[in-house]
């Protein structure tokens, strides 16, 4: 009778480019040379023995007696993790008498994670079924005549529905729940049990004392990082133990100290060092090497148990191997616009502001998604009622952007984060696919978008009107999480698009929203969940200035005015495992690329006269004399980075030499603070009347302007010579 089966929570990479073979399960090392990387592995149940070398001091530093291997015996190959070759076969294999085995198996390695975008596997409709019990063999050192081990079988999935809004997820340590799932249009059901950590398993009703024993035994076998959450179908696991006897006196070890939980189901090193004060329950008091000495006492204890069971049922330890279930090629797609208005005046807000204030700030992210992802399950053959989850994974596209719009009036200044989103919760229900283990429904993945963070919003001074923004960023990328972290990686880097709709504005805004947002996947009402996705950090500044000036004696009157909008960016990777809304580790960001200079322009109709430098100077000189002009941008330039400043003349003067500047024949560029003088000095050769004409065409920053503003230009008499 079909089912399902418990494991452990190991590591989920994506897939290399090294040569994988079908490798047989299982040899046990029982001797390690370190000097020379000879190893010893035997096969217990066939009692083939063989040997290989490990040539990697790093790998060889790794490797421990009683570690699990495997091997293809006529490729002469084997691999340490069942997936990559790494040696080769030395000498001839031999058969000696079947040992049992003696020590834990070795935490599994990670399947690679699958890449391509095929159909998603049919449902498999077959049953496995238990293997039968049969009286304990008197001698456990003569080899056993093993019944063959049941399939492995087939992880699918139901038809995907739409998930529901406000799905309240529970925190408690026993859930049960009717999993329903519909395959080929016939709806199938499966009374489900959750039990999460030791004190779940342990306050479980309506298992037989069998199951919850073997249960016990096993999460006390866990490694740290291993989310410690056991599905089980309950009638199933009650049928099968009328057919399996003598789990009634199997007794899971007790920690040597501090007693205590496995820090809400979650085991971390964080975990075993926590206090009671610290935690959200009590934590086992131990260091992380008291940890390891109890772990190890535990799955001593769960060897010889299960060495015994293979006697007693006839069977070969292999079938009390873990092993993994996938479920690759999930297919998920999404269109989804979420949008917020940001209530600039609201007291939630962390800041402070002088003044009035009045307004806000519209902040809209569209996202698309098509991604495929993949599950894995541990599943354990001789066991076949209940299942734990091992990882997530995805790969594909998503597309994210920001669009930004701002009604703002202040007087005086301002600078205010609002939390993103400002009510509500950071997650958006998309999709809930089924997920069956042939035609009994196991469990439930939920697929839904995640956004979190947060927005600034400034201004100094008075700001009074409107903008609109828009940033569209399309990022490639693969992430994979299990109990110890997550993996990320961008394959393909952005490609921004932006565009202006419009822009009113007296005074000057900045708005710099820091957003993430990530497909998130949720295995079990997120017995284990894993989200990632890009990071983009925007700072969108409109600026606009009105500025009336005087200078001289004779009050000379200059009206300046600006408006425009400015756009940086950059983007980061960010990927993260939770357990029951814990997050596991800390989170994985890598940058995908550097912050840069997105987008300018000049908004003003005409041009604003802010971006036209001032330049003063003599209107004669003589002939061999110098003349000197300096050069500054009005008072309404928005910007504090070096100006990169053209100029030109006429007449052949010759330049003196002036930090920052490069002369050639007829002028040069020159790059100088805005909002200080750069003084130029021309000596002069010849008379008449000649121009000097100074535009300022961009900065340090990477903006160019545009539209190009008009050059400032100012005409010089040369007379003759004093």
């Amino acid at each position: 009778m079909l089912a399902f089966f418990p494991a452990l929570v190991a590591a989920l990479a994506f897939a290399n480019a090294q040569p994988r073979v079908q490798l047989t399960c299982c040899f046990q090392i029982t001797a390690i040379d370190t000097r020379t990387g000879l190893i010893s592995a035997t096969n217990s149940a066939t009692g083939t023995s063989l040997q290989f070398q490990i040539r990697d001091r790093q790998v060889l530093a790794r490797t421990r007696v009683q570690q699990r291997v495997y091997a293809d015996l006529a490729a002469r190959q084997v691999s340490l993790d069942g997936r990559v070759v790494c040696c080769s076969v030395i000498g001839t294999p031999r058969v000696v008498a079947a040992t049992p085995p003696t020590a834990a198996p070795d935490r599994a390695e990670p399947p690679a994670a699958s890449t391509d975008r095929a159909a998603p596997p049919a449902a498999s409709t077959d049953r496995a079924v238990p293997p039968a019990s049969t009286p304990a063999a008197a001698d456990r050192t003569a080899p056993v005549s093993a019944v063959a081990i049941p399939a492995l079988p087939q992880l699918s999935y139901g038809t995907p529905y739409q998930a529901p809004a406000g799905r309240v997820v529970s925190s408690a340590r026993v859930q049960r729940r009717t999993v329903a799932a519909t395959v080929a249009g016939r709806n199938q059901t499966a009374e489900i049990v959750s039990l999460r950590g030791r004190r779940g398993i342990e306050q479980a009703t309506g298992l037989a004392p069998g199951i919850k024993n073997l249960l016990a035994m096993h999460v006390r076998t866990l490694p740290r990082g291993a989310p410690a959450t056991y599905l089980v179908n309950t009638q199933l696991a009650n049928e099968w133990i009328t057919t399996h006897p003598g789990l009634a006196e199997l007794e899971p070890i007790e920690p040597g100290s501090g007693g205590g939980d496995d820090c809400n189901g979650v085991i971390s090193t964080n975990c075993i060092q926590q206090t009671i004060e610290n935690g959200v329950e009590q934590a086992w008091d131990m260091t992380v090497a008291e940890f390891e000495r109890f772990r190890e006492r535990a799955t001593k204890a769960w060897n010889d148990a299960t060495g015994d069971l293979a006697e007693a049922w006839n069977t070969s330890v292999g079938c009390f191997e873990e092993k993994t279930l996938s479920l690759p090629n999930i297919p998920i797609t999404f269109a989804l616009n979420p949008t917020m208005t940001i209530n600039l005046s609201q007291s939630g807000s962390r800041g402070s502001a002088t003044g009035t204030l009045a307004g806000s700030v519209g902040l809209g992210v569209p996202m698309e998604g098509d991604f495929a992802a993949r599950l894995d399950l541990f599943y354990i053959q001789c066991f076949p009622f209940v299942v734990r989850p091992k990882g997530l994974s995805a790969v594909g596209t998503m597309t994210v952007g920001e669009e930004l719009t701002g009604t703002v009036s202040a007087s005086g200044q301002f600078n205010k984060t609002f939390t993103i989103p400002p009510s509500g919760g950071p997650v958006i229900p998309i999709q809930v696919f089924p997920i069956m283990i042939g035609t009994v429904p196991v469990s439930e993945i939920d697929v839904s978008a995640y956004i979190e963070g947060n927005i600034e919003v400034s201004a100094d001074g008075r700001a009074d009107g409107r903008f609109q923004l828009r940033n569209l960023q399309p990022t490639e990328f693969q992430f994979a999480c299990d109990g110890g972290g997550c993996r990320a990686a961008a394959s393909r880097l952005p490609s921004p698009t932006t565009t202006s709709q419009g822009a009113q504005l007296e005074g000057r805004v900045t708005v710099k929203p820091a957003i993430y947002t990530a497909l998130q996947l949720n295995f079990n009402y997120e017995a284990l969940s894993a989200r990632a996705g890009p990071q983009p950090y925007l700072l969108g500044v409109a600026s606009g200035c009105g500025a009336v000036s005087a200078t001289g004696t004779a009050a000379s009157v200059e009206v300046q005015h600006a408006l425009t909008g400015d756009l940086d960016w950059g983007v980061e990777l960010r990927a993260e495992v939770l357990a029951m809304r814990q997050r596991i580790g800390d989170p994985f960001v890598t940058s995908v690329m550097r912050e840069r200079h997105l987008w300018f322009r000049d908004l003003a109709p005409g041009g604003s006269t802010a971006f036209v430098p001032a330049v003063d100077g003599p209107p004669t000189v003589a002939a061999s004399q110098s003349s000197s002009h300096r050069i500054r941008m009005p008072t309404c330039y928005p910007y504090k980075d070096k100006v990169r400043y053209q100029i030109s003349w006429t007449g052949a003067p010759t330049p003196v030499p002036v930090p920052g500047c490069q002369w050639q024949a007829g002028g040069g560029v020159c790059q100088a603070d805005p909002a200080r003088d750069l003084v130029l000095r021309l000596v002069w050769g010849t008379t008449g009347a000649n121009q000097i004409s100074v535009r300022a065409v961009g900065d340090d920053h990477g903006r160019v302007f545009a539209p190009a503003p008009a050059p400032t230009v100012v005409t010089l008499t040369v007379g003759g010579a004093p």
